[in-house]
């Protein structure tokens, strides 16, 4: 028994430490991979939701259509028109999208209709998908002001993360007339990471485990038990008990020479009792 408790300290746990040592820097490195590849997969996806923007708002006139809505011009051809060129784009980009205009330019009919929809100076006038005020506040619409090209928003609503990507609208003399907002669901949500970490966890104790098993067993029958056979073999050879032939079930390698040489001390030995 102490035999057996000496091999598995100074033979099993310190390879089964070292087992754990590597697995867990194996997990830890897969875990962040995975993560780094869905980072890429998000910036991927934006970058794609502004070059398509910017394509719409080069080939529609939407900044006309804006201009039209404002100065009371054909508003109902107009926002039918605007839900067309937006619906589009929904499609385009697979996300959610809105606009934007500053309130102070539209009609005061057009300020009473969208009154419930009022970021201080700025009003959403159009959207695809929930109530706006789920993802824009005044604090973020002021950070689109000082913005050349587009500004991106992380937020969190129902439990649930978002892009926000701002892309301003520009008339032909470079004014901005109003920003197009599109809502994305995060790929990376703290759910995600979470649901990530677990099933790298979870699948982590299992393979543990099972290797722990296999080289447990392996240790036992290639390594520790004929261990402890020639051991008590050559503890009777010892006292003299020479006539039973040492035959190791299992043994390999060095184990295996080891055997052989006992095995040729016995016969040795009994030679010379006799």
């Amino acid at each position: 028994m102490k035999i057996e408790l000496g091999l598995r300290a100074g033979i099993a746990l310190p390879l089964l430490a070292t087992l754990i040592i590597g697995m867990s820097i194996l997990v830890g490195f897969n875990y962040i991979s995975q993560l780094n590849v869905i980072k890429e997969q998000e910036v991927r996806e934006i970058e794609s939701a502004i070059n398509t923007t910017n394509v719409f708002l080069e080939v529609t006139t939407l900044y006309q259509l804006i201009i039209n809505i404002n100065n009371n011009i054909n508003i109902s051809e107009s926002y039918s028109n605007l839900e067309k060129i937006l619906n589009k784009l929904k499609k385009a980009i697979n996300a959610e999208t809105g606009l934007i205009n500053k309130k102070d330019l539209l009609s005061a009919e057009l300020n009473q209709k969208s009154s419930k929809n009022i970021f201080g100076q700025w009003v959403s006038i159009y959207f695809t998908g929930k109530d706006p005020k789920q993802f824009i506040s005044e604090q973020s619409i002021y950070k689109i002001q000082v913005q050349d090209k587009y500004y991106l928003d992380k937020i969190t609503t129902d439990e649930q993360d978002y892009f926000v990507i701002y892309i301003p609208i520009q008339d032909q003399t470079g004014k901005t007339l109003g920003f197009i907002y599109i809502t994305k669901e995060r790929i990376l949500s703290s759910f995600t990471i979470f649901k990530i970490l677990g099933v790298n966890i979870i699948a982590y104790i299992l393979i543990l485990i099972l290797i722990s098993l296999l080289i447990g067993y392996g240790m036992h029958k290639y390594v520790i038990n004929p261990i402890i056979a020639l051991t008590n073999a050559a503890d009777n050879i010892s006292m003299g008990k020479t006539s039973e032939k040492i035959q190791i079930q299992n043994a390999r390698g060095e184990i295996a020479v080891l055997a052989k040489s006992i095995e040729r001390m016995r016969v040795t030995m009994k030679k010379l009792l006799e």
